[in-house]
């Protein structure tokens, strides 16, 4: 198995658990929307809490020129540290949602 295709097998693995996660105080589902074509993975939260409609993405990563860049991590722990314990080197792992020059001080990739 190529690189990317590892990669793809691992964010599907990491990410699939979310689509289980119950909430104790809102009615809201995670649901997931994976397109290997373009290589987005996203998680979305979609329901209500009391009367309010709740709909947002919680994680987005996406494979761009050989690394894997988390665009929004809404997780509690780090879905990064989560990629790095599945196999996915942290050179390998870039943080979309820090500006560029954060980047070089997270001990993940810069791009």
């Amino acid at each position: 198995m190529d690189t990317l295709s590892g990669y793809r097998q691992i964010i599907r693995e990491v990410l699939n658990p979310y689509t289980h996660l119950a909430y104790a105080n809102v009615d809201v589902r995670n649901l997931a929307a994976f397109d290997a074509d373009t290589d987005q993975y996203v998680i979305l939260s979609e329901g209500w809490n009391g009367q309010r409609h709740h709909h947002g993405c919680l994680i987005h990563i996406e494979i761009r020129n050989g690394k894997v860049w988390v665009q929004r991590d809404g997780t509690e722990d780090g879905i990064a540290n989560e990629l790095v314990a599945a196999g996915i080197p942290e050179t390998d792992i870039v943080l979309g949602f820090h500006e560029p020059s954060v980047r070089p001080h997270t001990g993940f990739a810069v791009a």
